[in-house]
């Protein structure tokens, strides 16, 4: 629950820094972080109900909710805008999310890239084994005098289409190299 310090010294809605976006994450997650600054909140199926700051009212208009990513649904039945109810808490729609964690030293960015691009060539031998399979019971249907209809002919087109793809990722990527200027 917010101190009476921070309250909006006008006494009106709100608190003192309404108008900006906090740009802070706190050890809490962003559902969490919301909740402590609301009234009258009770839980609620999934979610949570609680009083709307922005406009007012001793109903519970206000619903929240979190993802399974983390991220702070919110949505108020009284003046359906959200924007206005983070304001009058002191937060800003960047705060509904949970903190992206960056890789910060060259070794953990290069760990993270190695480990993008293995993801990459996992999926993309995952399709070639797709794609070679349709293009292998293509061939079987032309080698027995079967004509391809129009739209196993389309869907051949397709598998090739994905195959250059997946061969596309497969090769190495190309080094940076810095641009010498004279």
């Amino acid at each position: 629950m917010m101190t009476p310090q921070t309250r909006n010294p006008a006494g009106g809605r709100g608190f003192a820094k309404a108008s900006g976006c906090t740009g802070t994450h706190s050890n809490f997650s962003p559902t969490d972080n919301l909740l402590q600054r609301l009234e009258g909140v009770q839980k609620s199926g999934d979610g949570w109900r609680a009083r709307c700051p922005a406009c007012g009212g001793q109903s519970r208009k206000l619903s929240l909710s979190q993802t399974d990513e983390g991220r702070c649904l919110v949505h108020c039945f009284g003046c359906g805008d959200a924007v206005a109810v983070l304001q009058a808490v002191g937060l800003c729609l960047a705060d509904l999310y949970p903190v992206r964690l960056k890789p910060q030293t060259p070794e953990e960015r290069r760990t993270a890239q190695r480990a993008a691009r293995q993801s990459q060539w996992g999926a993309a031998l995952d399709m070639l084994a797709l794609e070679s399979n349709v293009a292998l019971i293509a061939a079987g249907e032309l080698l027995h005098d079967r004509p391809l209809t129009w739209d196993d002919f389309v869907r051949l087109v397709q598998a090739c289409d994905r195959i250059q793809s997946a061969r596309d990722v497969l090769r190495d990527p190309p080094r940076w190299k810095p641009e010498v200027r004279a």
